[in-house]
């Protein structure tokens, strides 16, 4: 299997909106789960706004990361590149297609001076927990807790 990554674009809304739909429904969050295509790509025309890469297998869509980056505005000054989904179609996990996602996650965060990668997971997600500790991802032990204000 050949698997080319290639950024998305405003043509790929669909595509991405419809990996999102099936990343909520996994991770048991359909029901939030409500952007549009007209949002999505006004987001992804923003300066600093969401990014994706695709990724196909012998030109086949197959899965997609979306990313953003954001400064640290103290200490170091430098961004934080920040994965926000990422979705591989079920038939086609185990075949190194989240490798190469976060294989180019890394090349484009070094790219783009960033201090860090940084992304969460659901703490009954031991599958993705398993392949984030292979490709060398830590679980965050810096006595900062995550806390959360829904706005709507």
């Amino acid at each position: 299997m050949d698997i080319a990554l290639r950024n998305g674009t405003d043509a790929d809304a669909e595509l991405i909106i419809g990996y999102l739909k099936k990343l909520a429904e996994y991770e048991k969050l359909g029901d939030i789960c409500n952007i549009t295509v007209e949002t999505l790509i006004k987001l992804m025309n923003e300066e600093n706004g969401v990014r994706a890469i695709i990724a196909e297998a012998d030109g086949t869509p197959v899965g997609m990361m979306t990313w953003y980056t954001y400064k640290i505005a103290t200490f170091s000054g430098r961004r934080v590149f920040y994965i926000e989904d990422v979705f591989i179609d079920e038939s086609k996990r185990g075949e190194g297609i989240g490798s190469a996602l976060f294989t180019e996650a890394k090349r484009l965060a070094s790219e783009l001076d960033c201090a860090r990668l940084e992304w969460k997971c659901l703490d009954w997600n031991k599958s993705a927990q398993s392949f984030y500790e292979k490709i060398g991802g830590n679980v965050s032990d810096d006595s900062w807790l995550t806390y959360t204000l829904n706005l709507k």
